[in-house]
């Protein structure tokens, strides 16, 4: 049975969605089957950033709507990791349990389910979660991005997601140590997650997105490749040090 996360944010443009792609992509090199669901109906982005947009054919919304079956929705991005895409148009909040029922009848099939819920606490960060025994919280090193985090978390676990943990993005230690920006401890005591990783800022991340390929050089894929580590249950370093 596969390990269901998703990835969360408050606030949108802190970058939730590059590190779904990320994570998955991190993942899915290093053997583990993995699907990439993505929740965001109408202002869809997993597509783009994959370079699978004309592929797309079906959606989840065919599935649970009987236009396709499901393997006929799903997107191979590369031997071990697949896109399921979001429909172009807005979904109803009557549907809930949507992602939950298609993804149930996957659980066998893939090592890993990403879910990319759709920033906010709309009806979105429902339909995701309901599907998700594990949250990734995603803030940026600002107090609107951390105070719409703490308030996702609290939704999350009021949903019945017990285990969240907090991923800090696009951190810059320069600018946190001159006070421009929060300290990690800030975020931390301002948001009351435990801290799942840290993701410095770093300008080979277009590069990868757009790209597809990981840099195993660059600060951002050596950060990615630690937090996937942590899930996947290793013992791995959590430094500031790591990230220069």
């Amino acid at each position: 049975m596969s390990r269901t996360i998703v990835i969360a944010s408050g606030k949108g443009g802190v970058g939730k969605s590059t590190l779904s792609a990320q994570l998955g992509m991190n993942f899915s090199l290093e053997g583990n089957k993995t699907l990439l669901v993505d929740c965001d109906a109408g202002l869809s982005s997993l597509d783009v950033m994959l370079g699978c947009a004309q592929s797309c054919v079906f959606s989840w919304y065919d599935i649970f709507s009987e236009q396709c079956n499901a393997p006929d929705a799903l997107v191979q991005i590369n031997e071990n990791l697949f896109l399921l895409p979001s429909p172009k148009n807005a979904v109803g909040d009557n549907n809930e349990n949507i992602i939950k029922d298609i993804l149930s009848a996957m659980q066998d099939d893939f090592d890993i389910i990403i879910i990319d819920a759709p920033a906010g606490l709309n009806e979105g960060l429902g339909r995701a979660a309901a599907a998700a025994e594990f949250s990734i919280v995603v803030a940026t090193a600002d107090e609107v991005s951390v105070k719409a985090a703490a308030a996702v978390d609290k939704t999350l676990r009021d949903m019945g997601i017990k285990q969240s943990r907090l991923l800090i993005n696009r951190y810059d230690i320069k600018a946190a140590k001159k006070g421009k920006l929060l300290t990690v401890d800030d975020i931390i005591n301002k948001t009351y997650v435990q801290l799942l990783g840290i993701v410095p800022e770093d300008k080979n991340v277009m590069y990868s997105t757009v790209t597809g390929q990981i840099n195993k050089k660059s600060k951002f894929s050596k950060a990615i490749s630690r937090i996937s580590q942590r899930i996947s249950g290793k013992n791995v370093e959590l430094s500031l040090s790591l990230l220069k």
